[in-house]
């Protein structure tokens, strides 16, 4: 029954809108989007979709620093942060990933590499993963300190 709901989610994948942040574009502040989102450029924030069918991938020469929050996550690229995947993980074998992964179902290829922890976790019936409130507490602590230091300045 899950793996219906996973191949349904991917149909409506092919007619959702994708984003492109392409090679030589740099990005530096939080990313909220809805569709598709395909990195071959950086990123220098959070990656945070609540949409049920939404898809970041991180393709070969892309790189992230920040956090990531998507239904579906497929790295063959460079991350510097944690991974919660809701649905579907898939590190590719050039993948490098220097943070914790959170995860339903997960995929790896060989030659992927993780630094840091995989953590299994059970979906709720929200859809959500126990540890994305963990993510927002952490992106209001950013904001917190962003702002503290913007205030140390002046």
């Amino acid at each position: 029954m899950r793996f219906k709901n996973f191949y349904r989610g991917l149909v409506s994948i092919s007619n959702a809108p994708t984003t492109l942040i392409s090679e030589g574009t740099k990005v530096v502040g939080d990313v909220t989007f809805a569709g598709n989102l395909e990195i071959l450029g950086s990123v220098v924030g959070n990656i945070i979709s609540e949409q049920e069918s939404a898809r970041v991938r991180v393709l070969n020469g892309g790189s992230v620093q920040g956090d990531i929050l998507s239904s579906l996550v497929e790295v063959n690229g460079f991350i510097k942060g944690n991974i919660y995947a809701r649905d579907r993980l898939c590190l590719e074998s050039q993948c490098e990933v220097n943070g914790s992964v959170h995860y339903s179902l997960m995929e790896m290829q060989p030659g992927a590499q993780v630094v840091g922890s995989c953590i299994y976790q059970q979906p709720q019936p929200d859809g959500r993963l126990s540890s994305q409130d963990a993510v927002a507490e952490a992106v209001n602590i950013k904001d917190i300190r962003s702002n503290k230091q913007m205030f140390d300045k002046q």
